[in-house]
């Protein structure tokens, strides 16, 4: 695996060939003449230009999510990243009576969204092209998901690179939270899953309680608030419930001396008690759990 890895970094580096790529996905047609047009037109905050997804892909996740925040006409439920829509038509029957929105970045994918919604004859489903969130109402929706959007497919080399701002930018991933924390209601949830940044880094970290964490079960770099490949560093994915009244945490991001249970004893009251227990003094009902997502 590391043989071919560089066998394709060191490909990446001769000359013309992200022409030939551009020629060869344009031809193509489908996804990757999406994504060569995308390339060929770079849009300001993107992230993950792969349209890489399929119906359906985190069954107990959405359940879950589903469970949370229940279903019903004042629903409102946000797609971030909808790539080609599979999962906001997979969220659709999870969510039947809902409103659920996709954003992405790439018009060819919204295009076909909106062809999909049209041909199924779905109602209460709505597509835009857009980056983030900063046209999105405040706290106009009950949950967000984020799914395998905050990374980049040519991050994934073994070894991975040292930094990651020739791809991706940590203030752009924490401007691009803090706008999905301000349209999320308080209550709400915020889905994270795959990602190359963690949420406890940012400024919005204060904002959130963990419900859930779980392992993606990926081998995925993490690179810190300066842009650099944090060795041996454990992610923080998982479903996040909006607080009602934030309070700062370590200067507004989240230490990660205890792991999982950090934003639990930071937004719960409770505190690692000797042996790696804790001590409860957080309300009633199930506290943070890591569960693995396929």
């Amino acid at each position: 695996m590391a043989g071919w890895d560089g066998f394709k970094a060191g490909l990446r580096k001769m000359p013309g060939f992200g022409v030939l790529r551009f020629m060869v996905h344009l031809a193509r047609g489908g996804d990757a003449r999406g994504l060569a047009l995308l390339r060929l037109r770079p849009r300001d905050n993107l992230f993950q230009p792969y349209p890489n997804t399929w119906p359906d892909r985190y069954p107990d996740l959405f359940r879950a999510v589903r469970e949370r925040v229940g279903d019903g006409d004042g629903r409102r439920i946000l797609s971030f990243g909808c790539s080609t829509g599979e999962e906001v038509f997979t969220l659709r029957r999870h969510f039947a009576r809902a409103a659920i929105t996709g954003l992405d970045i790439n018009p060819y994918n919204i295009a076909l969204c909106r062809a999909r919604a049209l041909w199924r004859r779905q109602a209460m489903l709505d597509f835009r092209v857009a980056g983030s969130a900063e046209r999105e109402c405040d706290a106009s929706y009950d949950a967000i998901f984020a799914m395998a959007v905050f990374r980049h497919g040519d991050l994934n080399l073994s070894p991975p690179p040292q930094r990651c701002d020739h791809r991706l930018r940590f203030a752009d991933f924490e401007t691009t939270v803090a706008d999905l924390s301000r349209c999320l209601k308080p209550g709400g949830v915020l889905v994270l899953a795959h990602c190359h940044f963690r949420l406890g880094d940012t400024a919005s970290a204060g904002n959130f309680a963990s419900l859930q964490r779980w392992d993606s079960g990926l081998a995925q770099p993490l690179y810190g608030r300066d842009n650099r490949l944090l060795a041996k560093a454990a992610g923080d994915e998982g479903i996040f419930i909006k607080i009602e009244c934030p309070s700062p945490v370590d200067g507004s991001r989240l230490a990660y001396e205890s792991g999982v249970d950090r934003f639990r004893s930071t937004h719960f009251g409770i505190s690692p008690a000797s042996g790696g227990g804790a001590t409860a003094t957080a309300p009633a009902g199930p506290g943070p759990s890591v569960r693995r997502w396929r």
